[in-house]
């Protein structure tokens, strides 16, 4: 097997990279059940892609975003087939967030770390705590929150994009805000 060589392969793979990313992403976000795994996914999707760059070159590709597309759809196909033959042998807890470990690197609700002076230290803590209750949502619910905060969507968009009505969007997301502004609000403030 002859690989290329990383600098003549890395602009093409940049630039399908930033062209698919959105696409992949809504891909992923509409038909995957446990939103938590979507990071996983996206980057199991691009080192395949990556991989396969390396080996067969730019000129392998015909239609490149379309092979992403089909990368994202098997990669699916198979994370859910393993996922169901677990299943059968272990039971799955699908908001067990305390034993993964960091399996969420890179996930919508992740934090950066960067670091911050101390009067924001507080508020690093309150967004912490909101991105948890938000993991702890049900899955179309964070889809919403993935695509409308993380995507930039509006919210027509948004609910063509996950096949529901926008009225159902609109409902879900500002039913939640308005439970997570009145889980948070602050003492006098104004609601």
């Amino acid at each position: 097997m002859n690989l290329l060589n990383v600098q003549d392969v890395t602009p093409f793979f940049e630039k399908l990279y930033e062209e698919s990313y959105d696409d992949t992403l809504l891909y992923l976000t509409r038909r995957c059940a446990d939103p938590a795994q979507i990071p996983d996914l996206m980057q199991e999707v691009y080192a395949e892609v990556y991989s396969v760059l390396l080996q067969k070159g730019p000129d392998y590709f015909k239609r490149p975003k379309a092979f992403v597309q089909h990368v994202a759809k098997s990669k699916l196909c198979r994370y859910y087939g393993l996922r169901r033959r677990l299943a059968c042998l272990i039971s799955l807890d699908r908001f067990g967030g305390k034993d993964t470990g960091g399996e969420e690197d890179g996930s919508p609700w992740e934090l950066p770390d960067p670091d911050l002076p101390e009067q924001l230290a507080e508020d690093k803590a309150l967004a912490a705590e909101l991105a948890e209750k938000i993991r702890q949502l049900p899955p179309d619910v964070q889809r919403i929150f993935i695509c409308h905060f993380w995507l930039d969507m509006p919210l027509s968009q948004t609910a063509k994009a996950l096949g529901m009505k926008e009225a159902t969007v609109k409902s879900k997301l500002y039913r939640t805000l308005a439970k997570l502004r009145e889980l948070y609000q602050k003492d006098g403030a104004e609601s």
